[in-house]
């Protein structure tokens, strides 16, 4: 009984030295992990306060894209809002896209020009990159820069952005007098693309090179 009281205080005395040498580590490590898991859940929460606002923000925009007339101050005003607050996002690429879209329509090209390359550079997902590499190319068809437009177009696009791409590299070609060229590139886009509007687009357009050849 005597060794078992001895033992029992001698591991009190041990616990207590270890106390005295870590017990104020032990204690900032749990308060931090407590902190930690803390935070992680206010930030889990934060972002989901900011995902449902940004959607709010871009339901507002895409109404007044869709509205006739299009209301050009509530698309710029909530553009400008998902583009401040929510930079790195898809919904600041998609309001990018609209902006650009009014510069155009207001032939503005230079902006949209502007609005556009950091999206076709680094866009928040594959296809919104694409989707601005080609409205990019484009806008630059427009400005008659072709050796921008070319570098554009110079690379390689997935099946469903590929069908645009060739049509576009068809404008090209046909923008430079390359007539054969691009009566190729418009018969390599019908092949690609979908039944629809852009495909009976693009069969006007190479008729019409046949018909002038």
């Amino acid at each position: 009984m005597v060794d078992y009281i001895r033992d029992e205080e001698e591991q009190v005395e041990r616990i207590k030295a270890w106390w005295q040498e870590n017990g104020t580590a032990a204690v900032i490590t749990v308060v931090l992990a407590v902190a930690a898991l803390i935070g992680w859940r206010q930030w889990q929460g934060h972002q989901g306060e900011q995902a449902a606002e940004a959607s709010t923000e871009y339901q507002v925009m895409l109404e007044a894209l869709s509205a006739n007339p299009m209301d050009k101050a509530v698309i710029n005003d909530k553009a400008d809002l998902l583009i401040e607050d929510f930079g790195s996002s898809a919904y600041a690429d998609y309001a990018r896209l609209a902006k650009a879209s009014l510069a155009v329509q207001d032939g503005d090209y230079d902006t949209a020009v502007s609005l556009l390359q950091p999206v076709a550079d680094d866009g928040a997902t594959d296809a919104l990159s694409y989707t601005a590499s080609l409205r990019l190319a484009r806008v630059f068809l427009q400005q008659q820069a072709w050796d921008k437009a070319d570098a554009e177009l110079s690379g390689r696009f997935p099946d469903a952005f590929n069908g645009m791409a060739l049509e576009l590299r068809g404008d090209l070609a046909k923008a430079q007098g390359e007539a054969e060229q691009a009566r190729d590139l418009y018969a390599q886009a019908l092949d690609v693309l979908q039944d629809g509007g852009e495909k009976d687009r693009v069969q006007m357009k190479l008729d019409d090179l046949k018909s002038a050849s």
